[in-house]
């Protein structure tokens, strides 16, 4: 017999790193932070590495908001580093 787990409530932090899906030259790593609400059924993104600049933070933050789901990341999180340009639906985007 199987348990179901609910998450009412989700953060981490995980290292992004992100090239095609931002059209970049060249790859950008960084470090994310995911916070995630089920009730509101809302996630949010925060950069937090004080290497990136706030221009590239924003447009990061942005791509995220516009073509991550939370259930896209749950089975990547604790890797390594994520690479958005690897996930399924993002490279479709």
């Amino acid at each position: 017999m199987t348990t179901e787990r609910i998450v009412e409530r989700l953060d981490s932090v995980f290292d992004l790193r992100i090239h095609k899906a931002l059209n970049l030259s060249e790859s950008v790593s960084t470090r994310v932070m995911l916070s995630y609400r089920k009730p509101e059924k809302k996630a949010t993104f925060k950069v937090l590495s004080a290497k990136t600049t706030e221009e590239m933070k924003s447009r990061i933050t942005k791509w995220l908001d516009d073509h991550i789901h939370v259930d896209d990341l749950a089975d990547r999180l604790g890797s390594e580093e994520i690479d958005m340009d690897t996930l399924p639906k993002a490279s479709n985007a």
